[in-house]
């Protein structure tokens, strides 16, 4: 049965957390469902090298879906790119009058009228400073380890501009790569966390001497552990092998946990990670039989 991937997905409010979205192209091209990933059950997937837009986001609450074919670098087609509610936010700096969101007037209202969080996240050993409106969400959704929110601003155009100050003056990273992220999925995590702790003391006090106000928050200035939505992935003994999806085109094995968007599942006797972001757009199809894994494997397997 084919199925279209259109996110990977997370709600730090139910449990399991992380989800899958979906339609499903033979019964219901028009609707979506969604798939939890819970950790301890099966999961075989193949993949076809089949693409399709995943459509764009309206506003916050509306999504529209796209049923155009892409290539196999893309994931939306031109005019949902375009489109699309959140890229303005993914990519905007505030360095412009209207940020990114000159063709998006909808946006920018949001960006301008709503509070917007500056935080500090630890990924392993990465430390990374970043802006949101929902600040747990996209914690965990970039699978961070600690965070903290260092301001809450009076809107995105503001909290972006910190963010960048931030950035280049406390020379604090903006991004951390998903490949670097997957090396060290099993970091012990409290050889970083003096320099985090220090690193934020050296924020707030940037802050303050900045002059820059920000609006009441109940998660201001308070360190949040995010390692138990999870999984079992904080407790690997060794880091998982790398699963070249775009080459094996398959995921299989009993789910070990998710981390922002990397997979870790258990076949055998071995662990593998996958970065989902890799495979959103494609036509799947779910097997209820495990796979015979492709690609690398370790000595273990073979015992």
């Amino acid at each position: 049965m084919k199925e279209h991937l259109i996110a990977a997905k997370w709600d730090p409010s139910t449990p399991p957390y992380s989800f899958l979205i979906l339609r499903n192209l033979e019964t219901a091209p028009d609707e979506t469902y969604t798939k939890y990933l819970t950790p301890g059950d099966e999961f075989h997937l193949i993949i076809s090298k089949e693409r399709m837009c995943i459509g764009h986001s309206v506003n916050k609450q509306e999504y529209s879906l796209c049923n155009k074919q892409v290539d196999q670098q893309y994931n939306r087609c031109y005019n949902c790119e375009q489109q699309d509610f959140e890229r303005c936010f993914l990519f905007c700096d505030a360095s412009k009058p209207f940020g990114n969101c000159t063709q998006n007037p909808q946006a920018y209202e949001y960006c301008k009228n709503n509070p917007c969080s500056v935080y500090i996240a630890l990924i392993a050993n990465d430390i990374k400073v970043g802006v949101s409106f929902n600040p747990l969400k996209r914690w965990i959704n970039q699978g961070a380890d600690l965070a903290v929110e260092v301001m809450r601003a009076k809107n995105g155009f503001e909290a972006r501009v910190l963010e960048k100050a931030i950035s280049a003056d406390l020379q604090i990273s903006q991004t951390i790569r998903k490949t670097t992220k997957a090396r060290k999925l099993n970091f012990d995590l409290s050889k970083s966390i003096p320099s985090f702790r220090t690193i934020i003391d050296n924020v707030r006090q940037y802050i303050e001497t900045s002059g820059v106000e920000g609006v009441d928050s109940e998660l201001l200035h308070k360190e949040h552990n995010l390692t138990s939505y999870y999984g079992d992935i904080p407790s690997l003994q060794s880091n998982p092998i790398f699963n070249e999806v775009e080459k094996t085109l398959q995921i299989t094995g009993q789910i070990v946990g998710v981390k922002g968007k990397l997979l870790v599942t258990k076949a055998n006797n071995s662990v593998y990670v996958t970065n989902l972001s890799r495979i959103i757009g494609n036509i799947i199809s779910f097997s209820k039989k495990p796979l015979k894994i492709k690609g690398q494997h370790s000595l273990s397997d073979f015992f």
